[in-house]
């Protein structure tokens, strides 16, 4: 059985560790949202300027749906109301599953070097020495493709967890209202 979390990052409570994944969660929504709107609206390309516009104006619909759930949130997480706090968690749930999803095809299903293939040919300018070392920053990049999608999986995850535990102890009145 998993139990809920007694402090966030070894030392803060738990609604701080809450407070910090709201607010970091709501500026990434924020960030897509004006992403898009500069791509598509005026023209001026950002972040997600690679992306098809279906694409973008489906994660901005989605991020969309996400700044007023994390607003919810944080009036849960100020009032300790546990049905607030439960629906963010199943958006941040919902938000991991497109996340790694995403990151999973782009950075394993689809070659990493393939991807990035170019990057790669600006570095070696066509001679025949400077493809010698294609190979090895081919691999450095799948290397580096593993970790990184590790790493935010474990991030999320336990961001995930962190929240579980903050509507467990509104469930049993330990950070509950007051």
């Amino acid at each position: 059985m998993l139990y809920p979390l007694s402090m966030f990052c070894c030392g803060c409570s738990i609604p701080v560790g809450v407070g910090i994944i709201l607010v970091c969660h709501l500026v990434a929504c924020c960030f897509y949202v004006a992403s898009a709107c500069s791509n598509l609206i005026f023209h001026v390309p950002l972040f997600t300027s690679s992306w098809s516009g279906q694409v973008q104006l489906l994660y901005t619909a989605f991020s969309l749906v996400g700044i007023p759930t994390i607003f919810v949130a944080m009036w849960g997480l100020l009032m300790r109301l546990e049905a607030h706090m439960r629906l963010y968690l199943f958006y941040l749930a919902l938000c991991v599953l497109v996340d790694m999803s995403t990151m999973v095809f782009y950075c394993l299903v689809r070659d990493p070097c393939d991807t990035l293939g170019g990057m790669l040919t600006a570095m070696r300018h066509g001679s025949v020495q400077a493809k010698s070392g294609e190979a090895f920053m081919c691999g450095a990049f799948r290397i580096v493709s593993y970790l990184t999608v590790s790493a935010v999986v474990l991030a999320e995850v336990y961001c995930i967890w962190v929240v579980w535990s903050m509507c467990e102890d509104v469930h049993s009145g330990k950070n509950g209202p007051e």
